[in-house]
C-alpha cells in the first residue's frame, strides 16, 4: 500500500468508493525482533510440514496457494487475485477442504501468538540484565526512580506501598477463544523456544523436534469445543490460572517491589513483604446477571474446589520448609509457645507423632511444619468430601484460616528468635504473605444479579400493603429484628433461586472465610432502593442485622453503574446512599468503605467511544469527591472488556495513568476478560509483568496529576472541547445504532452473531434472558465480536470520526487537540485506542461480507465515509503520515498478520453463505459446516488479538 501524508493522501479504489489506506506494507523489522521473526518463520515451517505429513499434498497445496494469494494481493502484486476471484476458489472448496484450511491458518496464529508471548518473554529478559543501570518502564525499580524524580518523600512511597489493594478479577465471556487445553500446549512451545535460542548446536535439533511434537499435537487437537462448555468448564480454566500462573507471578509482584524499594532508599521493606498489595477475584461461577446455569450449588462448588487449589499450594510451600528448615533444639532452643503447640498438635495427630518423634527429636520447627501440613491436608480433604456431597469429620482440620496464620506466626518468632531473619524472609514470610492474602479462599468470588431480580422477589416478599408502600415496608423490615421469611414459606422458583443464592454466599463463608464471598454486585442499579433491597435479603441469610445495636454485616453491597445515564446519575444517587440512615449504619459495619462498580461495556454500546470515555471519566471525579466529601473510602471496580468498544485496548500502563487523577488512593479493582486473560497471564514471566506493571500504575497515578502542567483555562477549554465532542458523538451513533434498524439488520446479515450464539465458547448467552434480537436485546460483548469478526470495528470509531473531524476542520482546534494528546494522558489513550482500531478495520473485508451476505451497501458506504474522516482526523493530531507511526511493533504485527486473517475472511464468508441459502443438506454436512465457522470465529479472534 501507498504511504500518505497528513494533509495529502493517496487514495485508493474500492467498488465505487476511494477511501484512505489503513496500515502500510511493513518496514523491516528492528534488530531486536529479528529473533521473533525467525521463531514465526520456523513455526509456519513446522506447521506446514506436519500438515503435509498428516493430511496430504493436496492439502498442503490447498493452504500454501491461498497464503501465497492473499499475501500477494495485500503487498499490490502485479497479476494478484482479486478478494472477488480468491472468494470464487474457495467457494468450489468442499466442506472438508473449508474446515482444514481454517484450522491450518487458525493453528497459525495460535503458534503466532505464542511466539509473540515468548519474545515479551525474551526482551524482559534483556532488560533484566542491566536492570540497575537501564530498568524496563514500568517495571519496579523504574517507578521508583520515577516517583523519586517526581519529588515523593520515602516515607510517601513507603505509606503508598502499603496502601496498594489491587484485585484483577478473573471473568468468563460468550467470546473467550483459548481452550484450556491449548494454554498449556503454548507454555511448552514458548518454553522450547526460548530453549531453542540458547541451546548448544547438538541439542537444537532435539528442542526442535519436541517442538514439532507439541505442532503434531496442536493439530490433532481441536482448537475449539466439541460442546459449550459448562459453568464448572469455565471454573476449572479459572482454577488453572490460579493455581499456575496467578498466585507465582502475585508473589513475584511483591518481591520486586519490595526489593526495588530497599535499593532504590536504602530501607527496610519488611513491612511491605507482609502486607497484602494483591488479591485475586473471580467471577466465574458467582456472575448470574443473564447466565441462568450459575445456580446457588454451581457458586458453593466453585468456592469450594478454589479453596482446594490454594490448600494444595500451602501443602506444597510447607513440605518445602519442612525440607528446608531443620533448625536444631540443641543450637536454638525452642519457643516455650512451640513446645506446648507441639503438645495440642500431638493430640489431634497421633499416627503423624509416631512417624516423625523419633526422626524429629532435636529438630521441633521440622515437626510442627509437618505436624502443619497434615493439618491442612486434613482440611483439604474436609473441602474435597464437602464438593462431593459426602459428610465427613476432620478433627485435624483447621477450622479457619486464622488457626493456620497462629502457627506460621510462631514458626517465624521461633526463626527470627534463633537470628535466622534471612531464612524467615526468604522461606516463611512468602507464605505467610500469601496465607493473609488469600486466605483458604484463593479467589475472592463475587456474587452479581440484576436489580430487577432482587426487586420481583422482593415484591413477594415483602406484598404492598394499602396503608404502606414497598419502600416504607423495606426500610421497617431493615430496622425490625424479625425475619420476613418464616421457613415453611412457599415461593416462586424464581425468588427461591434468589434466596438460595444469599443462603450460599452465607455457607461459603463459613467453610472458607467472609473473604470467599463478601461482595455482591447489583447490576443496573438506579436507586437506592436497589440496594436496600439486597440488604434485606441478605439480612434473611443471617449475613446482615442492621437493626442491633452494634450494626453486623458481612457483605459489601456494590451498586454497578452501566449505562451512560446511570453512570450520570450515579453520583446524585451515591449521595443519596450515603446520607440513608439505615445505609450509613452498613457503611459503620463494613468500616465506612464502600465499592462502585462502572461499566465501560454498556456505556459504549449505549453511547459510542467518546461520549461512554468521557462519561466514564466523569463519573469517577464526581464519585470520587461525592466520598471525600462523606469521608466513606471508596474503591473504584473497573468493569473493562478486552476489545476498545468495551473500555480495553490499551496497555496497562497507560490505561491506569489515563484514570481521573485522584481516584485510586491506590485501590482498584479490574476485570480481566474474555482473551486477555490468556494474553495477560498465559505465561508465568508475562504475568509477572502484567502485575508489575499494574502496580506500577497504581503507585504512580495516586502521585500524578496532568493538571499541573496545564494552566486553570486551558483545563476548562480541554474539558469544554471533551463536552462538545462527547455530544456530538453520541448524536451520530445514537442516530445510526438506536433510531433506525437498518444498521442492526446489515450487523445481523452481514456478521456471523447468530454463529457466535451457537458456538461453544462460553457458557453465557449472547442475547438478554427473554429480550428481543435487537439492539437493545444484545449484550455488549457480542455486539463488538460481531464488528470485529468482519474486520470492520464500528463500535471504536462510530461517531468518532464526526467529532474529531469537526474539531480538527481550524487551525486552532487542530492545534487544541494535539496539545491535549501531549499533556492529557486520558485524551492521549483515548486517541491511541481508536488509532488501533482504525489500524485494525479493513473495509475491503467489510464490503465483501456485506456484499455477499447481505445489508445496506449505501448505509455501508456512509460508514465508511464515517471511519474516513476519523482516520484523517487522527493523522492531523498525531502527525504522523500513517496510523500507528509511534508504535511500529503493532504497526508491523498488524500489517504482517493481515494477509493471513483474510483467508479466514474469505472461508467465513463462503460457510455463511452455504449455511444460510441451504447448500448443506444432511444433518452432517450442517454440523460439518458449524464446525468449521466456529474454527473461522476462532481463527479471526486470534489473528486479530481481540474477540469483543
Amino acid at each position: 500500500m501507498g504511504a500518505f501524508g497528513a494533509r495529502t493522501a493517496t487514495l485508493l479504489v474500492a467498488g465505487s468508493r476511494r477511501y484512505l489506506p489503513a496500515v502500510p506494507t511493513p518496514a523491516p523489522p528492528r534488530k531486536e525482533d529479528l529473533p521473533l521473526h525467525e521463531d514465526v518463520r520456523w513455526l509456519a515451517g513446522a506447521l506446514g510440514r506436519v500438515i503435509r505429513r498428516l493430511e496430504g499434498e493436496d492439502a498442503f497445496r490447498i493452504v500454501e496457494e491461498l497464503r501465497v494469494a492473499t499475501r500477494t494481493r495485500r503487498h499490490g502484486d502485479s497479476g494478484a487475485a482479486s478478494l472477488d476471484e480468491l472468494l470464487r476458489k474457495i467457494d468450489r472448496f468442499s466442506v472438508e477442504h473449508c474446515a482444514m484450511a481454517s484450522r491450518a491458518f487458525t493453528l497459525f496464529f495460535l503458534l503466532i501468538n505464542t511466539a509473540e508471548q515468548t519474545h515479551r518473554v525474551r526482551r524482559r529478559n534483556a532488560y533484566l540484565g542491566r536492570a540497575t543501570t537501564d530498568p524496563q518502564p514500568a517495571s519496579a525499580r523504574w517507578t521508583m526512580r520515577q516517583l523519586r524524580s517526581l519529588g515523593v518523600s520515602t516515607d510517601s512511597i513507603e505509606k503508598a506501598m502499603l496502601r496498594l489493594a489491587i484485585r484483577p478479577v478473573l471473568t468468563a465471556h460468550p467470546t473467550e477463544s483459548t481452550r484450556r487445553t491449548l494454554l498449556g500446549l503454548q507454555a511448552r512451545v514458548a518454553g522450547g523456544l526460548l530453549a531453542r535460542e540458547t541451546a548448544p548446536a547438538d541439542e537444537v535439533r532435539l528442542i526442535e523436534q519436541s517442538l514439532e511434537g507439541e505442532v503434531e499435537l496442536l493439530w490433532l487437537t481441536s482448537e475449539v469445543r466439541q460442546d459449550r462448555p459448562t459453568v464448572l468448564d469455565e471454573v476449572s480454566s479459572a482454577l488453572w490460572y490460579l493455581e499456575t500462573r496467578l498466585l507465582e507471578a502475585g508473589a513475584y509482584m511483591h518481591t520486586t517491589l519490595a526489593l526495588a524499594f530497599e535499593e532504590e532508599f536504602a530501607r527496610s521493606a519488611d513491612a511491605f513483604r507482609l502486607a497484602v498489595p494483591l488479591r485475586f477475584g473471580t467471577w466465574v461461577g458467582g456472575d448470574r446477571d443473564g447466565n441462568p446455569y450459575v445456580t446457588p450449588e454451581t457458586t458453593i462448588a466453585t468456592a469450594r474446589r478454589a479453596s482446594y487449589v490454594i490448600l494444595g499450594r500451602y501443602q506444597q510451600a510447607l513440605d518445602d520448609l519442612t525440607r528446608r528448615l531443620s533448625l536444631s533444639s540443641s543450637v536454638a532452643p525452642p519457643l516455650e509457645a512451640l513446645v506446648k503447640s507441639l503438645e495440642n498438635d500431638r493430640k489431634l495427630l497421633p499416627s503423624v507423632w509416631k512417624a516423625n518423634r523419633k526422626r524429629n527429636a532435636d529438630e521441633p520447627l521440622r515437626l510442627k511444619l509437618t505436624f502443619m501440613s497434615a493439618r491442612i491436608e486434613a482440611t483439604r480433604r474436609l473441602v474435597a468430601a464437602r464438593d462431593a456431597g459426602r459428610a465427613r469429620k476432620e478433627p485435624a482440620a483447621y477450622p479457619n484460616v486464622a488457626s493456620f496464620e497462629n502457627d506460621l506466626i510462631l514458626v517465624r518468632k521461633f526463626l527470627l528468635r534463633a537470628g535466622a531473619e534471612q531464612a524467615c524472609r526468604a522461606t516463611v514470610d512468602p507464605l505467610y504473605a500469601a496465607v493473609r492474602a488469600h486466605g483458604f479462599h484463593g479467589f475472592m468470588m463475587d456474587v452479581r444479579d440484576h436489580s430487577d431480580v432482587h426487586s420481583a422477589a422482593i415484591k413477594e416478599l415483602l406484598p404492598a400493603k394499602k396503608e404502606a408502600s414497598e419502600k416504607k415496608l423495606l426500610r421497617a423490615a431493615l430496622q425490625g429484628k424479625r425475619r420476613v421469611l418464616s421457613g415453611n414459606r412457599k415461593l416462586s422458583d424464581d425468588t427461591r433461586r434468589v434466596v438460595d443464592t444469599f443462603d450460599a454466599i452465607r455457607i461459603i463463608q463459613e467453610e472458607a472465610g467472609e473473604a470467599a464471598a463478601c461482595t455482591y454486585i447489583v447490576s443496573m442499579t438506579r436507586s437506592v432502593d436497589d440496594l436496600l433491597k439486597v440488604l434485606l435479603l441478605a439480612r434473611e441469610a443471617g449475613l446482615v442485622n442492621l437493626a442491633a445495636s452494634n450494626p453486623m454485616s458481612r457483605l459489601d453491597v456494590v451498586p454497578l453503574f452501566e449505562t451512560l445515564e446511570d453512570l450520570e446519575n450515579a453520583p446524585d444517587i451515591m449521595r443519596g446512599l450515603l446520607d440513608d440512615p439505615i445505609y450509613s449504619r452498613q457503611l459503620e459495619a463494613r468500616g465506612h468503605r464502600q465499592e462502585v462498580m462502572i461499566g465501560y461495556s454498556d456505556s459504549g454500546k449505549d453511547a459510542g467511544m467518546i461520549a461512554a470515555s468521557w462519561g466514564l471519566y466523569r463519573a469517577q471525579e464526581s464519585l470520587a469527591e461525592v466520598f471525600d466529601d462523606a469521608k466513606v473510602q471508596l474503591t473504584l471496580f473497573h468493569g473493562r472488556g478486552g476489545s476498545v468498544g468495551r473500555g480495553g485496548g490499551s496497555p496497562v500502563y497507560r490505561a491506569l495513568a489515563a484514570l481521573p487523577p485522584g481516584t485510586t488512593s491506590g485501590r482498584i479493582k479490574i476485570t480481566e476478560q474474555g482473551e486477555i486473560v490468556s494474553q495477560q497471564f498465559g505465561l508465568v514471566p508475562v504475568a509477572e509483568r502484567t502485575l508489575e506493571v499494574t502496580a506500577a500504575g497504581v503507585l504512580l497515578q495516586e502521585f500524578s496529576d496532568w493538571r499541573r502542567r496545564v494552566g486553570v483555562k486551558e483545563v476548562q477549554d480541554f474539558r469544554d472541547v471533551m463536552d462538545r465532542m462527547s455530544t456530538r458523538s453520541r448524536d451520530v451513533y445514537h442516530k445510526l445504532v438506536y433510531d433506525d434498524q437498518s444498521l442492526f439488520e446489515l450487523f445481523r446479515m452481514a456478521t456471523p452473531i447468530d454463529e457466535l450464539a451457537n458456538a461453544r465458547f462460553g457458557s453465557r448467552p449472547a442475547y438478554r434472558p427473554g429480550a428481543k434480537a435487537g439492539i437493545e436485546g444484545i449484550r455488549a460483548i457480542p455486539w463488538g465480536f460481531g464488528w470485529t469478526q468482519i474486520r470492520f470495528m464500528l463500535t471504536g470509531w462510530l461517531g468518532v470520526g464526526t467529532a474529531l473531524g469537526e474539531e480538527v476542520a481550524t487551525r486552532a482546534g487542530l492545534r487544541r487537540l494535539q496539545r491535549m494528546s501531549e499533556t492529557w494522558p486520558f485524551v492521549d489513550d483515548l486517541l491511541g485506542k481508536v488509532e488501533m482500531v482504525c489500524a485494525k478495520t479493513d473495509v475491503d473485508i467489510a464490503r465483501e461480507y456485506v456484499r455477499h451476505l447481505g445489508g445496506d451497501l449505501k448505509l455501508l458506504d456512509g460508514l465508511i465515509d464515517e471511519y474516513q474522516r476519523a482516520v484523517e482526523a487522527l493523522l492531523l493530531i498525531r502527525g504522523h503520515r500513517q496510523l500507528l507511526d509511534d508504535t511500529p511493533v503493532l504497526q508491523s504485527a498488524i500489517a504482517l498478520r493481515n494477509p493471513y486473517v483474510d483467508p479466514l475472511s474469505l472461508l467465513q464468508i463462503s460457510l455463511l453463505r452455504r449455511k444460510r441459502t441451504g447448500a448443506a443438506k444432511t444433518e452432517r454436512e450442517k454440523e460439518a459446516v458449524g464446525d468449521a465457522l466456529a474454527t473461522t470465529l476462532s481463527g479471526i479472534a486470534q489473528g486479530l488479538r481481540n474477540t469483543g
